[in-house]
């Protein structure tokens, strides 16, 4: 999984949120901030951090969670937990 390029895994991440926000995704882009744009509760970013574990092999803290407010930063979060695990 850790031979995944920054392309895909933005891929991966954008369609789970979009799946757990229903929204569009052409409405989302890197900037788009998981609560004040798009309004996602606690309960919803929970569902997205657990997709996201499930589908790269990993482990978000409570504390990480925090610090992840846009998209980007949930791609860069995954990206280099990926090639800390080589």
């Amino acid at each position: 999984m850790s031979n995944l390029s920054r392309e895909q895994i933005y891929d991966d991440v954008i369609r789970t949120i979009a799946e757990v926000a229903e929204c569009d995704l052409a409405e989302l882009n890197g900037r788009t901030e998981l609560i004040a744009d798009l309004g996602l509760d606690s309960l919803m970013i929970f569902e997205i951090v657990i997709e996201l574990e499930e589908k790269f092999d990993l482990r978000i803290s409570d504390e990480e969670v925090d610090q992840i407010k846009t998209i980007n930063q949930a791609v860069d979060f995954v990206l280099q937990e990926l090639v800390v695990e080589k």
